[in-house]
């Protein structure tokens, strides 16, 4: 027997000891649930790509959730263990251990906190499925478990209706079952009643205020909080309502707790909603959104996101008039983001050609093709570009830091490898010393260890607010590059609005000083803009005031005239 036969028998050996050591722990052995993660652990970082292991390393690590009496950790083993559940799932998607071991994990979670029982009767629904279209690897007394679990599901969702359908199929194959009380107090209410307030207007203004628009925002939420008057309980109004005032609060200076309390509340609820109206495209489309747009180092929301993009893609491809094809177009292009957060870029980019070979709309085809040369991104040979010239060099790095920007982890490390050796090169040079620390910040972003984002991006941070001078017109797209990397952070977290504030009084000091100098007037106006925010979030009302008068004399176009006049800011004739 030769080496290679020697550990592929070990691999398999310890992935055996794993199994056995989790259906232990299965049965209240402890000490074996961290036996089993531990080996599974060991096998992931061998075979990353093993859905199967992946699963039964995802349900280890909700099984030490249930045996920590830690509600942190409780929380931190359950999401990471149901991230990594989802991923198999949507990797291997008919594969009937993976579901099963989801789908039983999902039943175990307590429904109140963690909102899976609707993705346990997914998962139990396609194995019966797959059993009824052909049984073949498929043993009759899994079929009949996952029938038993699949009532219990129902049951717990009140859909009394669902249930009783599969008891009748279960009795016909095993007359001794015996059947149970229901005794839900949920009713369900038919889909077919409830109104859809949300028109064509109303979801518009809501897309562009997930995008960061505030007048957007500030719009759709007058208009969705006036439907609230008159129909406080209609879920999909609850759901549009929820998430944008979770917005709103993710763009103000609120303290950290409130943040995460604040998150926390409107997951909590926009899942209650998705477990009782699950059909409801609308509902699973603002969830899908919610957990998109979340850090996903602190919330594991990415595989959320994707099960909820999957759905919809799907319900669309069966019934193109449930949403127009722009939302069905978008819905790809995310989606795609999405797996590339959980580690599945092969997937991401044929989700994004599949865009490409269809749309006709020329603005997101060019996203996508964007996205796919992003992904597709090889590394370079570092050693021969260093030999280079240093125009060539520049080049270069900064393509790597633009690429690296978009998404592209490799390209940001090869980045600031670069341009570690540029500003060691050339250390009086400011484009290498901001490029350098620019490149340090943005590596925080792949992180997955909340700590080791912090210290990295802080790190970075620090070498960014040194690295230019601050009054030299010759760096004023510089000044303004630092002040709008900083203004993407949240406050919270970062505290950047001092330096943001001196940076863009900088740049609007240097441009009314001068005639010639490289920033453009829509420029300028979008800095006086976003310096009113900053002034405002710091409720530093009047001075916010102040820049924004200077604005409504500048925009001449009145391109800012709705944002002013939100803004209480009256426009001249």
């Amino acid at each position: 027997m030769n080496s290679h036969e020697n550990l592929e028998e070990y691999w398999e050996e310890q992935f055996d000891k794993g199994v056995e050591s989790y259906y232990k722990a299965i049965k209240g052995d402890k000490n074996a649930g961290i036996e089993a993660h531990r080996l599974f652990e060991e096998l992931t970082k061998e075979e990353p790509n093993n859905t199967e292991l992946m699963a039964y390393f995802g349900s280890a690590k909700a099984l030490l959730a249930r045996d920590t009496f830690d509600l942190r950790e409780k929380g931190k083993y359950a999401n990471e263990g149901l991230k990594l559940l989802d991923v198999a799932v949507l990797k291997d998607p008919s594969n009937v251990l993976i579901r099963t071991l989801r789908g039983n994990v999902a039943t175990n979670l307590p429904e109140g906190r963690f909102h899976r029982t609707e993705t346990a009767i997914e998962d139990f629904e396609r194995i019966i499925n797959m059993y009824e279209r052909n049984s073949y690897g498929i043993p009759q007394t899994l079929y009949i478990e996952t029938m038993e679990s699949l009532i219990t599901a129902y049951e717990r969702l009140g859909k009394i209706e669902e249930a009783t359908e599969v008891v009748n199929k279960l009795l016909d194959i095993d007359s001794s079952y015996k059947i149970p009380k229901f005794n839900s107090k949920i009713k369900s209410i038919p889909v077919a009643n409830i109104n859809d307030p949300i028109n064509d207007e109303i979801h518009s203004l809501y897309t562009m205020a997930i995008c960061s628009d505030e007048v957007s925002l500030l719009k759709v939420m007058k208009k969705v909080s006036q439907l609230m008057d008159k129909d406080s309980s209609n879920p999909i109004l609850q759901a549009y309502n929820v998430h944008l005032n979770s917005i709103k609060d993710s763009h103000s200076f609120a303290g950290m707790v409130e943040l995460f309390t604040n998150a926390y509340k409107t997951l909590n609820l926009l899942d209650k909603l998705v477990s009782e109206y699950p059909t409801l495209y609308k509902i699973r489309y603002v969830r899908a959104m919610q957990s998109y747009r979340l850090p996903e180092f602190f919330f594991f929301r990415s595989s959320t996101a994707a099960r909820d993009f999957q759905y919809l893609s799907a319900q669309y491809e069966k019934n193109p008039t449930i949403f127009s094809l722009a939302i069905y177009e978008d819905i790809l292009l995310r989606f795609g983001e999405c797996f590339v957060r959980l580690d599945m870029v092969e997937e991401a980019v044929k989700q994004w050609h599949k865009l490409v070979e269809f749309s006709s709309n020329k603005e997101i085809v060019t996203k996508a093709n964007e996205l796919i040369n992003v992904f597709s991104f090889e590394e370079l040979l570092l050693d021969e570009i260093i030999e280079k010239p240093k125009e060539q060099l520049y080049e270069t790095a900064l393509q790597l830091h633009d690429i690296g920007v978009n998404g592209n982890e490799k390209a940001a490390k090869q980045s600031l490898a670069l341009w570690e050796f540029i500003q060691k090169e050339y250390s009086s040079c400011p484009v290498a010393k901001f490029y350098y620390s620019a490149s340090l910040t943005l590596l925080g972003r792949f992180f997955s260890d909340p700590y080791e984002v912090f210290s990295q991006s802080i790190k970075g941070l620090k070498k960014l607010n040194t690295s230019i001078p601050i009054n030299d017109p010759r760096y004023i797209q510089l000044l303004l590059h630092r002040a709008y990397i900083q203004f993407s952070l949240p406050d919270t977290f970062f505290r950047c609005s001092d330096q943001i504030i001196k940076d863009f009084e900088a740049v609007i000091k240097m441009y009314q000083s001068s005639s010639d100098i490289d920033i453009t007037h829509s420029q300028y106006l979008k800095v006086l803009a976003d310096l009113g925010t900053v002034y405002e979030k710091k409720y530093f009302v009047h001075k916010a005031k102040e820049i924004w008068s200077e604005l409504a004399k500048e925009d001449e176009d009145l391109f800012y005239s709705e944002f002013l006049s939100e803004k209480g800011i009256r426009i001249e004739d």
